[in-house]
């Protein structure tokens, strides 16, 4: 299972078109990890994809959560901007949230700069920003593959 993850749009619906036309077909799912959350929100009427968002810092007033925890293709997956766990000043917080969860996956924003790396026996991604990336790359998103044993999880960073 193949999962479209983005954060951080600030607006720009054209970028989560191009995605969503580029995904269509080989995904299974769609996540936005706040701060504009309602970009994907608006187009989410025309795919049947299921679509899962959290608020970020700049949504306010959204419908959207602050944090979420989805059971996914049999995996716990813990999803957060971040920004209420201070994740611009690391991720002890995030983790601690994560490993109280029982989370198999971490999903964050907030920063603008991509990543994914295990810690505690967890996944972790941010899959950047696809608008304003601020570590040197291009604009970026992710693609999480969620195998069906447990723990067969995986990631990878894509550049717009």
């Amino acid at each position: 299972m193949e999962i479209l993850v983005i954060s951080d749009s600030h607006g720009d619906d054209a970028a989560i078109q191009q995605l969503l036309n580029q995904y269509a077909q080989s995904v299974q799912a769609v996540i936005h990890l706040g701060d504009h959350d309602r970009d994907l929100l608006q187009l989410a009427r025309e795919t049947s994809l299921p679509m899962y968002t959290v608020a970020g810092n700049c949504d306010d007033g959204a419908a959207s959560p602050r944090e979420r925890m989805e059971l996914i293709g049999g995996h716990r997956i813990f999803m957060a901007h971040g920004n209420k766990l201070d994740v611009g000043f690391g991720v002890e917080k995030l983790a601690r949230r994560a490993r109280e969860a029982d989370a198999a996956v971490c999903l964050f924003g907030h920063t603008h700069r991509s990543a994914i790396y295990t810690l505690h026996g967890i996944f972790f991604m941010n899959p950047g920003s696809i608008t304003d990336p601020r570590d040197d790359n291009r604009p970026s998103y992710g693609l999480l593959t969620l195998g069906d044993a447990p723990g067969a999880v995986s990631g990878k960073i894509l550049f717009l």
